[in-house]
């Protein structure tokens, strides 16, 4: 039987010790990763509380990417009151730099296509896989529909839209290509809001979003991309590609 020399002992004693740190270093990285990732899944939904008196604003200025959860660079400014009649929202896209490249005009167009506000929301405080969709645009265009989001593994939905002229909501936009700022208001009626059933709480789900592009498009026909825009969400869908159609992401509203 051999023995170790006492110099090799040392070396081996040394090894041993330097493979056991970087083990216990990578266990720890690991689970510092593990535990902020699942931290970003299992948070809890934001809630916003509003009343009659005053807006209320958003707690931060910085929407998160869709993908990862993460806050954009871009501020988005969002303040919400509430009367006997309206949902009232004043909105400040900021460090928006291709404002006049957004070329829908129309209501209820593919203007989704391009930069957008949007707000999902439902009345009643669960999950649910109705919703409304409400966009605008730098151009003031607005978009008004019922989804149904039954269909969560195709990504299909059925979409109702909502006549805009009848709907009873105002828009106003303003555009300023100076200081690379849009910012707009919606005036929703609550009685558009009682959907997809009327009930006695004032609790609602939303969810707030802003698509932005990154780059300059020459044709007008321009689609976004993943490659080419950021998907931003006021609660991260948290999904592996942009994706804001996910009801269990939708925050809490609710009117005291």
């Amino acid at each position: 039987m051999k023995y170790l020399s006492y110099k090799n002992y040392v070396l081996f004693v040394l090894i041993v010790l330097i493979v056991s740190c970087k083990e216990k270093a990578m266990d720890s990285t690991y689970a510092n990763t593990t535990d902020k990732n699942q931290q970003k899944k299992t948070k809890k939904s934001p809630v916003l509380k509003l009343n009659k008196k005053k807006f209320t604003e958003t707690e931060s200025l910085h929407f998160n990417h869709s993908v990862g959860g993460d806050p954009i660079e871009e501020e988005t400014w969002v303040a919400m009151k509430y009367d006997n009649d309206f949902l009232e929202i004043k909105f400040e896209c900021r460090n928006n730099h291709r404002l006049d490249q957004n070329h829908y005009v129309k209501d209820n167009s593919a203007m989704f296509n391009q930069e957008v506000f949007e707000l999902f929301i439902c009345k009643g405080k669960e999950v649910q896989g109705k919703y409304l969709e409400i966009q605008i645009n730098p151009n003031n265009a607005l978009f008004l529909a019922k989804i149904t989001n039954r269909f969560k593994p195709k990504r299909e939905y059925k979409i109702e839209y909502i006549d805009t002229k009848t709907s009873g909501v105002t828009h106003t936009v303003e555009k300023d290509t100076i200081n690379d700022i849009w910012k707009g208001s919606l005036k929703i009626p609550l009685k558009v809001l009682e959907y997809p059933k009327p009930t006695k709480e004032a609790i609602y789900r939303l969810n707030m979003f802003r698509v932005i592009s990154n780059v300059d498009h020459a044709d007008k026909k321009w689609s976004h991309t993943t490659e080419t825009s950021t998907f931003a969400c006021w609660n991260s869908t948290m999904t592996p590609t942009p994706q804001f159609h996910i009801p269990d992401a939708f925050g809490v509203l609710i009117l005291e």
